[in-house]
This record gives structure tokens, C-alpha cells and sequence, in this order.
């Protein structure tokens, strides 16, 4: 990672402290960007209210899930007490005071706690668990605990509370140096903080606006936002463009050359391409990708640029909505896909054909090859499901964001499972907006989506699966599962830690909530005269060090 705003940092010899040195710097309203606003922005991620669907991310820091989760914090326990013990110590209360039986299959995990001493008991919210509402579960616990002594050996009264973000240990020592303690020593912390998830926001606009009686999340509307990156925004128009111009309160400002970007939305990939062999456009992104058929054609030219990223092309599936609640029908439909086909003849743009999670090309991690095509055992795994040929298969439907793209692949994808399984399904196209809702509702069988690795480690991708994520669509959960990640990041030995995801991985993948396709590939247009673009793994590009020059000007233009 290249260090921004932080100007040095030291790391503890156990890893779990970092300690950054800030260089002098400035919101783009001229206010100073301090210590204290990167320590309040992390905890606004963690309190439950923000509904952050990256909280998840933040769970490095010391008691970040304990918080995000509004686990309840029991203090006054023995040093080293024994989890199940514990956990019978409650289970007691809450017989004694007769509450609901359900309520003590309601607590998921025990956890010791070191800082602060005591331990935290984690709730499950999952509706198998029970039906009693969880704040009332949470008022029960405490009642029932509060005020017990643990032991005739520790008579001390117990207090119970619930987690809030004074527990999060991260800390402003003053404007310049911000303290961070971390729950392991995990080995992508750095790169992690390259996530804009863990960006500054602007704690004093967000306070103004509630002050004002309006909604604090308006804060990123052109007329109310404030940054402190290398541009600022100066006009946005609704699904047209945005621009942005040089923040000239920026450290790095007078190394800046692009002085003003317009970045266009623009769906159309024909239109993309008129625009930019006119000269409108310099740079073709890779939101609007090109129809497989424009790839041999786009391919002879010099400008033309087409690398694998580390990231999945995939289908969710939904593991709670019949018939895809039986794990032999999901493996049934993954391997009746022939996914070399589906890229040699459909996407057709290099992208590389896999039926894991994680892409090629982390350090350190062993892929798992994974059958990309097997037929005979598709069938079987579809008779063991019950549906042998098909026969008696309720209705299934996909839905896909509307692009040619993805409509090539889900016609291709309903092709092959009628031909290899004898299967029918339904395919729907969805406007990107009320695609999202659907997704955000798990109002859907099986929906289509891909994922850009956060940072270079194989959690960016694992991590979508826990239990807690905000990004877990297939309703699948897995104790186990989550157990793993735990135990990997818990793990200073690298060659352990990834064995141990690796095995996650391979558990999740034998109960088939998402079905892989393939690692993307990013075909994109860049001018012989935009120069500063460099080939990335992660697909990021910062306009901070591009420039226009042709010939022996160097111009400045969008």
C-alpha cells in the first residue's frame, strides 16, 4: 500500500497495535482533518443505527464486532473463565427467573474479553432460533444476570450492558496521531485501509445537517459534501455525469496534473464507443462492458486493453427459497454449466473460467480446482435432490441487471441447464435500482453479480459469506464457516492462515450458496495521450496521477 494521508506508522511486536502519524491536512471547506475524525468515522460504521453494510470490514478492530452486533458485555467474572461454564451460569439465571425457554438457545457465541475484562455474549437473531424479539431477549439477559455473583469464590455483583462504541479501541493521542488496536494480528491490515469504508467522513457537516433537522446521510449531496481527497465534487447530474476538480487543499495538489474530470454514465456501450472514437471521451471505463461481439474487433487496436482482475463473475443463490433449500439441487446446477464454453463462445473476452470463489493470483494461496463442468454428476446430484431428468422441478427464475452482457450469459447459462439437466427456468432483466432492492431483500431465486477484490487478501471474498456480512445475499450461515475465518485471522503463521480460508472456502463451496462462472477480465479504451494509466490486479486507477500530453504539450483538458 502507498501511504496518503498517514505520513509514518509503527506496528507493535504482537501486531495488534498500530500507531499512525498523520501529516498536516485539510477538508476541502479548510477545516483541519484531525486524528479524532478517522476515530469517529470507524465508530459511526460499528453503531448498529448506521446500518453500515461494510461493518463487517471493521471487525479487525479491537471489539468492533462486539459493538456492531450489540453483544452484551457481562464484567466481574473470574480471570480465564471457562465458556461453557459460563453459558451454564446464564442458562440458570434465566430459569430462575422463568423466562422463555428460547431465549438462552438465543445466545450464539461466549466470548472472553481481556479489554475490557469480562466476556461477550453474542445473540443470534436468526428466527430458528426462537421468535421472542432480540431487544427484548437483550433486556431479559441483563435482568436476569445483573446483580448475581458468579461463584460462592466471587461474590462481587455481575453488570451487564450492552456493547456501545466507547469499546472500539481506536483513539486520537491528538490532531496528528491516531492509536488503533487491532482483535488479531491480521497480516492485511494495511492494505485493508485502502477501503473506502474506512475513509473520514465529515463529522461537523453531518452534525450541521442534524442540527438543521435533516438527514446527516445528505451529506454527500453536491450542495452539502465535503471531502479530503485529491478532487472535489463540483456538479452531479442524476445518471449523466459528475465532475470533479483538483482539491487544492490536497498534500499532494501541486503534483496534480488533471485539473478537471468529468466521469459520464453512459449504458450504452455503442454510444461509449461513437463518443470515444470522437474525442469525447479519453478514457472508456469498465461499467458499461462491450458486447462479447465487439471484443475480436476492439482487440487489434493499440488502446485497447483487456487484463484478469482479481475478481468473480457469480450467481447467488437463494439457500431458504424452495427448491434451492437442497444443497443437491445447487451443486446439481453449478456443475451443468460448461463454463470453458461459456467464455470461449459467449463472454468471449479473455475472462478465465473457474468454479471457486477466489481468483488466481494471491500470494500465498492455493486454489482449490474445482470441477468447471461434469455432467453425469450434475444428474446424479439432481436425482438426489429429487428431481431426476428434472421431472417434478418447481419453477425457478434468475434475474440479471440489464446489459447485453449478462443477458448473453443467462441465456447461454438457461441453455445449458435444459440441455444437461432437462430443466427449465425463467430469466428476468432488472433496471440497476430496483436490481439492487431485489438483491437487498433477497427477493430472488438465483441473482447474478460479481465481486471486485477490497484489498489482495482471499477474505475480501470469504468474508461475503460470515454469518454478520451485509453483503451475504444466499442466506446461507455456517458456524463452522465462520469459525475458520476467526481461526485464520487469529493466526500469525501465513502458511496456516491460508490453509485455514482455504478451507473455508471449500466448506462453503460444498454447500453451494453461490455458483462461480469466471475471473473478470476489464476490456477498456485508454487514448495514447492519457498516460499515467497503469495495469492494476485491483482495477484501481487514481486520476491523482494521470495527465494529457500530445506531442510536446502538455494540456489540460477533461
Amino acid at each position: 500500500p502507498v501511504p496518503d494521508l498517514a505520513e509514518s506508522w509503527e506496528v507493535s511486536p504482537d501486531g495488534l497495535r498500530y500507531t499512525f502519524h498523520l501529516r498536516p491536512s485539510q477538508w476541502t471547506d479548510g477545516r483541519p482533518l484531525t486524528a479524532e475524525d478517522f476515530a469517529w468515522s470507524w465508530k459511526r460504521v460499528l453503531r448498529p443505527e448506521t446500518a453500515s453494510k461494510y461493518a463487517s470490514m471493521m471487525y479487525v478492530l479491537k471489539n468492533g464486532e462486539a459493538v456492531n452486533r450489540r453483544a452484551l458485555l457481562i464484567e466481574g467474572l473470574p480471570k480465564h473463565v471457562d465458556v461453557e461454564a459460563l453459558r451454564t451460569f446464564v442458562t440458570e439465571c434465566l430459569r430462575q427467573r422463568s423466562a422463555d425457554s428460547d431465549i438462552a438457545a438465543r445466545i450464539d457465541q461466549i466470548r472472553p474479553s481481556d479489554d475490557p475484562p469480562g466476556a461477550f455474549l453474542f445473540l443470534s437473531a436468526d428466527e430458528a432460533s426462537g421468535n421472542a424479539d432480540i431487544q427484548q431477549v437483550r433486556q431479559t439477559i441483563v435482568e436476569s444476570v445483573a446483580g448475581r455473583s458468579y461463584s460462592v469464590d466471587l461474590l462481587t455483583p455481575l453488570s451487564v450492558r450492552i456493547a456501545d462504541d466507547s469499546l472500539v479501541r481506536v483513539a486520537a493521542e491528538d490532531d496528528q496521531t491516531l492509536t488503533v488496536h487491532l482483535e488479531n494480528p491480521i497480516p492485511y491490515f494495511l492494505h485493508v485501509l485502502s477501503y473506502y469504508t474506512f475513509m473520514p467522513v465529515p463529522r461537523h457537516v453531518l452534525e450541521r445537517l442534524q442540527q438543521q433537522g435533516k438527514n446527516p446521510d445528505l451529506w454527500t449531496r453536491p450542495e452539502h459534501i465535503v471531502s479530503n481527497g485529491a478532487y472535489q465534487l463540483k456538479e452531479w447530474k442524476f445518471r449523466q455525469y459528475g465532475i470533479f476538480e483538483r482539491n487544492d487543499r490536497y498534500w499532494l495538489a501541486p503534483q496534480i496534473r488533471l485539473k478537471r474530470v468529468k466521469l459520464m454514465m453512459i449504458e450504452n456501450y455503442n454510444t461509449c464507443l461513437n463518443m470515444y472514437k470522437t474525442g469525447e471521451i479519453d478514457w472508456l471505463g469498465r461499467n458499461t462492458p462491450p458486447p462479447s461481439e465487439f471484443l475480436d474487433h476492439l482487440a487489434k487496436y493499440k488502446d485497447f486493453h483487456n487484463e484478469p482482475n482479481l475478481s468473480s463473475y457469480f450467481y447467488w443463490v437463494n439457500t431458504k427459497r424452495p427448491p434451492l433449500d437442497n444443497v443437491h439441487l445447487r451443486r446439481a446446477l453449478s456443475l451443468a454449466i460448461d463454463r470453458e464454453s461459456l467464455v470461449k463462445y459467449v463472454a468471449r473476452g479473455g475472462q478465465l473460467p473457474t468454479a471457486d470463489l477466489v481468483p488466481d493470483g494471491i500470494i500465498g494461496y492455493e486454489s482449490l480446482r474445482r470441477p468447471l463442468f461434469d455432467p453425469d454428476e450434475a444428474k446424479r446430484q439432481l436425482a438426489a435432490a429429487g428431481y431426476p431428468n428434472g421431472q417434478g422441478l418447481p419453477a425457478i427464475s434468475l434475474i440479471y441487471n440489464t446489459t447485453d452482457a449478462h443477458k448473453q450469459i443467462a441465456v447461454a447459462i438457461q441453455q445449458m441447464w435444459k440441455k444437461h439437466l432437462g430443466i427449465e427456468i425463467q430469466i428476468e432483466n432488472l433496471e440497476w435500482n430496483v436490481y439492487l432492492k431485489r438483491l437487498a431483500d433477497t427477493d430472488f431465486q438465483i441473482a447474478r453479480l460479481g465481486w471486485n477484490a477490497d484489498y489482495a487478501d482471499p477474505f475480501t471474498f470469504l468474508e461475503l459469506f460470515s454469518a454478520h456480512s451485509g453483503n451475504n445475499h444466499s442466506n446461507w450461515a455456517n458456524a463452522e464457516y465462520d469459525q475458520l475465518l476467526r481461526d485464520a485471522n487469529a493466526s500469525r503463521d501465513a502458511t496456516v492462515r491460508m490453509a485455514t480460508l482455504r478451507a473455508a472456502e471449500q466448506l462453503m463451496l460444498d454447500a453451494q450458496p453461490v455458483i462461480p462462472l469466471y475471473v473478470y477480465t476489464r476490456p477498456t479504451m485508454v487514448k495514447p495521450y492519457l498516460h499515467g494509466y497503469y495495469r492494476s490486479p485491483m482495477d484501481r486507477h487514481p486520476w491523482k496521477w494521470m495527465w494529457i500530453e500530445t506531442g510536446d504539450v502538455d494540456m489540460t483538458r477533461e
